[in-house]
Protein backbone atom coordinates (compact mmCIF):
# COMPACT_ATOMS: atom_id res chain seq x y z
CA UNK A 1 0.00 0.00 0.00
CA UNK A 2 2.86 2.03 1.08
CA UNK A 3 4.67 1.65 -2.57
CA UNK A 4 0.91 2.69 -4.05
CA UNK A 5 0.59 6.06 -1.73
CA UNK A 6 4.45 6.87 -2.85
CA UNK A 7 3.50 6.57 -6.75
CA UNK A 8 0.21 8.65 -6.35
CA UNK A 9 2.02 11.47 -4.70
CA UNK A 10 5.04 11.14 -7.42
CA UNK A 11 2.36 11.67 -10.09
CA UNK A 12 0.73 14.38 -8.05
CA UNK A 13 3.70 16.31 -7.48
CA UNK A 14 4.70 16.27 -11.41
CA UNK A 15 1.67 18.33 -12.15
CA UNK A 16 1.76 16.43 -15.78
CA UNK A 17 -1.83 15.36 -16.74
CA UNK A 18 -1.98 13.14 -19.73
CA UNK A 19 -5.71 11.95 -20.97
CA UNK A 20 -6.30 10.02 -24.14
CA UNK A 21 -9.76 10.87 -25.20
CA UNK A 22 -12.45 8.30 -27.44
CA UNK A 23 -11.72 7.74 -30.76
CA UNK A 24 -14.34 9.33 -33.13
CA UNK A 25 -15.28 8.30 -37.02
CA UNK A 26 -16.32 11.24 -39.23
CA UNK A 27 -17.81 10.11 -43.06
CA UNK A 28 -18.53 12.36 -45.83
CA UNK A 29 -19.15 11.16 -49.39
CA UNK A 30 -16.27 13.35 -52.08
CA UNK A 31 -18.72 15.42 -54.49
CA UNK A 32 -21.88 15.46 -53.11
CA UNK A 33 -21.55 19.07 -52.47
CA UNK A 34 -19.02 18.73 -49.48
CA UNK A 35 -16.93 21.79 -49.06
CA UNK A 36 -14.99 21.00 -45.95
CA UNK A 37 -15.12 18.77 -43.15
CA UNK A 38 -14.77 18.91 -39.21
CA UNK A 39 -12.40 16.88 -37.14
CA UNK A 40 -14.14 17.45 -33.64
CA UNK A 41 -11.78 18.26 -30.52
CA UNK A 42 -13.46 19.82 -27.55
CA UNK A 43 -11.35 20.43 -24.12
CA UNK A 44 -10.74 22.26 -21.03
CA UNK A 45 -8.29 23.66 -18.63
CA UNK A 46 -6.09 26.02 -19.06
CA UNK A 47 -4.83 26.04 -22.50
CA UNK A 48 -2.48 29.60 -22.20
CA UNK A 49 0.23 29.22 -24.47
CA UNK A 50 -0.90 25.84 -25.79
CA UNK A 51 0.44 24.17 -28.49
CA UNK A 52 -1.96 22.40 -30.68
CA UNK A 53 -0.85 19.53 -33.58
CA UNK A 54 -2.93 17.86 -36.10
CA UNK A 55 -1.11 14.69 -37.38
CA UNK A 56 -2.17 12.23 -40.26
CA UNK A 57 -0.56 9.04 -38.94
CA UNK A 58 -1.90 6.40 -40.75
CA UNK A 59 -1.61 5.97 -44.31
CA UNK A 60 2.02 6.06 -44.10
CA UNK A 61 4.53 8.42 -43.74
CA UNK A 62 3.19 10.19 -41.01
CA UNK A 63 2.38 14.27 -42.25
CA UNK A 64 2.16 17.62 -40.04
CA UNK A 65 -2.12 18.66 -41.28
CA UNK A 66 -1.84 21.96 -38.64
CA UNK A 67 -0.02 23.03 -36.12
CA UNK A 68 -0.87 26.26 -33.90
CA UNK A 69 1.79 27.71 -31.14
CA UNK A 70 1.96 31.28 -29.76
CA UNK A 71 -1.02 32.81 -31.62
CA UNK A 72 -0.60 31.93 -35.00
CA UNK A 73 -0.97 28.82 -37.11
CA UNK A 74 2.25 27.44 -38.20
CA UNK A 75 2.29 27.02 -41.77
CA UNK A 76 5.36 26.45 -42.44
CA UNK A 77 5.68 23.59 -40.53
CA UNK A 78 2.54 22.25 -42.84
CA UNK A 79 2.60 19.30 -45.23
CA UNK A 80 1.99 20.99 -48.50
CA UNK A 81 -0.99 18.43 -49.03
CA UNK A 82 -2.64 20.61 -46.44
CA UNK A 83 -1.78 23.96 -47.23
CA UNK A 84 -4.60 26.56 -47.51
CA UNK A 85 -6.42 23.59 -46.24
CA UNK A 86 -6.63 23.31 -43.01
CA UNK A 87 -8.67 26.14 -40.37
CA UNK A 88 -9.02 26.34 -36.37
CA UNK A 89 -11.31 28.30 -34.83
CA UNK A 90 -9.59 31.80 -33.98
CA UNK A 91 -10.50 31.39 -30.21
CA UNK A 92 -9.66 28.15 -29.36
CA UNK A 93 -7.62 28.85 -26.60
CA UNK A 94 -10.26 30.53 -25.01
CA UNK A 95 -12.89 28.22 -25.98
CA UNK A 96 -11.70 24.98 -25.90
CA UNK A 97 -12.28 24.18 -29.39
CA UNK A 98 -9.55 22.62 -31.12
CA UNK A 99 -11.41 21.14 -34.04
CA UNK A 100 -10.07 21.41 -37.32
CA UNK A 101 -11.70 22.51 -40.66
CA UNK A 102 -10.06 20.72 -43.60
CA UNK A 103 -11.47 22.18 -46.65
CA UNK A 104 -12.84 20.19 -49.84
CA UNK A 105 -12.02 16.58 -48.75
CA UNK A 106 -11.36 13.73 -50.67
CA UNK A 107 -10.47 10.24 -50.75
CA UNK A 108 -6.99 10.91 -50.53
CA UNK A 109 -7.68 12.71 -47.08
CA UNK A 110 -8.73 9.23 -45.59
CA UNK A 111 -6.80 8.06 -42.73
CA UNK A 112 -6.23 8.53 -39.14
CA UNK A 113 -5.90 12.05 -37.27
CA UNK A 114 -4.44 12.82 -34.24
CA UNK A 115 -4.33 16.00 -32.20
CA UNK A 116 -2.02 16.42 -29.44
CA UNK A 117 -2.06 19.66 -27.33
CA UNK A 118 0.28 20.79 -24.45
CA UNK A 119 -0.11 23.47 -22.04
CA UNK A 120 1.04 24.25 -18.62
CA UNK A 121 2.01 20.50 -17.52
CA UNK A 122 -1.01 19.16 -19.40
CA UNK A 123 -0.76 16.83 -22.24
CA UNK A 124 -4.56 16.06 -23.93
CA UNK A 125 -4.69 13.37 -27.65
CA UNK A 126 -7.56 12.67 -29.63
CA UNK A 127 -7.96 10.30 -32.62
CA UNK A 128 -10.41 10.80 -35.19
CA UNK A 129 -10.91 8.22 -38.12
CA UNK A 130 -11.87 9.90 -41.40
CA UNK A 131 -13.43 8.49 -44.26
CA UNK A 132 -13.95 10.44 -47.59
CA UNK A 133 -15.87 8.03 -49.61
CA UNK A 134 -14.65 8.54 -53.54
CA UNK A 135 -17.91 9.32 -56.09
CA UNK A 136 -16.73 6.34 -57.71
CA UNK A 137 -16.76 4.09 -54.59
CA UNK A 138 -19.16 0.92 -54.94
CA UNK A 139 -20.81 -0.20 -52.31
CA UNK A 140 -22.20 -3.55 -51.90
CA UNK A 141 -25.52 -2.26 -51.14
CA UNK A 142 -25.72 -0.42 -54.05
CA UNK A 143 -24.64 -3.33 -56.19
CA UNK A 144 -27.64 -5.33 -58.17
CA UNK A 145 -26.95 -8.94 -59.21
CA UNK A 146 -28.56 -9.74 -62.13
CA UNK A 147 -30.64 -13.11 -63.20
CA UNK A 148 -30.27 -15.11 -66.51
Amino acid sequence: LSTWNHLIKLLLMSHVVFVVLSVCQVEVEEGKGVEFVQLPFKTTGDLSNAQVEWWRYEPEPPMTVHKYQNGPDQTDEQNQFYRDRTKMNEDLLKSGDLSLTLKCPTDRDTGKYICRVEAKGMKRKKTVLLRVISQYEYRTSDLQLCSK
